[in-house]
């Protein structure tokens, strides 16, 4: 992770010194994500299934561009990750849902692979860092639950999160500023659910997992971009 972020941040000045007429956007994002989570060592039950939980992710997004292929992009997010858990009750299938509410900090580069002035195709790659603010689970009836169920508790499990990004986007340019739509896939590498090699109630990898699509509209903020020119 940290070879990750010091190649971003060397390309980021290498990028920088490319150019100095650089262009400045910034603008809303919002979108889905369909999170769930990395267990091993855990489900020893063979009737879990994981149900497919959309959340949403909301915030504020600046770019970055010095160079027509390369730039970079950094949000501030209100990004909702967990996962959903499809059990058996005394008497049907109930779903149970576990949404933990995070902020997130993404920062990745991103490449022009084919396009002109205008409409843009983009590979995006980068990390990302969170902090837990918030946590709900929708089982109602726990006594009444047939098989293991996994809870998140905000005050005693990690509240922190770190992980990578990979995507691809468009992007085409008007007059009044950037449309971008993006999909990828975020992976984190830190556990969820605290690890204790003596009692062993907690698997031992719990990492949020995240296929994630985006909608953004990035406002230019200098004069050149506003005006159009080269």
């Amino acid at each position: 992770m940290k070879w990750l972020c010091t190649l971003c941040f060397l390309v980021f000045l290498s990028t920088s010194s490319i150019s100095l007429k650089a262009q400045h956007a910034i603008g809303p994002i919002a979108g889905i994500n369909l999170p769930f989570v990395n267990f091993t060592d855990f489900v020893i039950d063979s009737r879990y299934n994981g149900a497919i939980m959309p959340t949403n992710y909301i915030g504020m997004s600046y770019r970055y561009q010095s160079h027509k292929n390369v730039g970079f992009q950094v949000d501030i997010a209100y990004s909702q990750k967990g996962w959903g858990q499809q059990i058996q009750d005394s008497l049907n299938n109930i779903t149970v849902n576990n949404v933990i509410n995070y902020i997130e900090l993404p920062l990745y580069m991103r490449w022009s692979l084919l396009g002109d002035r205008k409409f843009n195709i983009n590979i995006n790659v980068g990390c990302y860092a969170a902090y837990a603010v918030g946590q709900k689970t929708n089982l109602a009836k726990q006594d009444s639950v047939n098989q293991r169920v996994a809870i998140y508790d905000i005050n005693t499990d990690n509240r922190g999160d770190f992980g990578f990004i990979i995507g691809l986007g468009i992007s085409y340019k008007f007059n009044f500023g950037y449309l971008q739509l993006e999909g990828g896939y975020r992976a984190g590498f830190a556990n969820i659910l605290p690890v204790s090699h003596i009692t062993k109630e907690n698997p031992i990898v719990s990492t949020n997992q995240s296929p994630t699509f985006l909608f953004s509209y990035l406002i230019p903020i200098n004069r050149r971009d506003r005006e159009g020119k080269e």
